[in-house]
């Protein structure tokens, strides 16, 4: 008997394998995993952005300011009550033992840099409502004593033009 289609040569067969269909399969799917991490790239991405550095206080607002980019340096904060913070750190009240701990905390953060521009400066946060002579102590002892030549001050933004 002659093949299909006028083709002697040809035979027709089925394949006698059943293919299962809960066969267990032997590659990975990625694509949850890609999921999960670029929901948590955003996560972080948006607080970092959140979160501000150094300790949080009401900063004085004025009207002209730098636009010069953050350069990762040491954060120095002196809250409403007079108490020095380096970066999320309270030192306490602004005493000699305080100011020469920040300084030894200042030291350590330019010996391992986050950014080398930002070696040999700080950026200092005061708040709006302490009185000049609890912040006094700590830019004399910046001035003196540590030899600064670059303090980054913090202030808002005044929003009357």
């Amino acid at each position: 008997m002659a093949g299909a289609a006028g083709h002697s040569n040809r035979r027709w067969r089925l394949s006698g394998k059943k293919h299962h269909v809960d066969a267990v399969r032997n590659d990975i799917n990625v694509t949850p995993l890609v999921d999960v991490m670029l929901v948590l790239l955003i996560i972080f991405m948006l607080m970092t952005l959140v979160m501000g550095r150094g300790h949080d206080v009401k900063l004085p607002a004025a009207k002209n300011f730098s636009q010069e980019k953050d350069k990762a340096q040491p954060v120095v904060t002196v809250d409403e009550n007079g108490d020095l913070w380096v970066e999320k750190q309270n030192l306490g009240q602004v005493s000699e033992s305080t100011l020469k701990e920040m300084d030894n905390q200042v030291t350590a953060a330019w010996n391992a840099p986050k950014n080398p521009e930002g070696v040999g400066r700080i950026y200092f946060k005061g708040a709006d409502k302490v009185p000049y002579i609890k912040v006094y102590p700590v830019l004399e002892y910046m001035n003196k004593t540590m030899a600064m030549q670059n303090v980054d001050l913090a202030i808002a933004k005044d929003s009357e033009e």
